[in-house]
């Protein structure tokens, strides 16, 4: 009785940590979107920024 419960806990620990690791994938891979969402902005408002620079030069000229 004593090896069964011993191994009943040791499944249970495995799941309990298997179960962790997957939301802690989740966790990245959200964070690596998020991450990616915030880069593609970042570099829209740059490629804006530089039209507006080059149409601010262009008419000064």
């Amino acid at each position: 009785m004593h090896l069964m419960n011993e191994a009943l806990a040791r499944a249970h620990c495995t799941e309990q940590r298997e179960r962790a690791m997957e939301e802690q994938r989740v966790r990245r891979v959200l964070a690596i979107r998020r991450m990616d969402r915030r880069a593609a902005r970042a570099a829209q408002r740059a490629r804006n920024l530089a039209a507006a620079a080059v149409a601010l030069r262009s008419r000064a000229y």
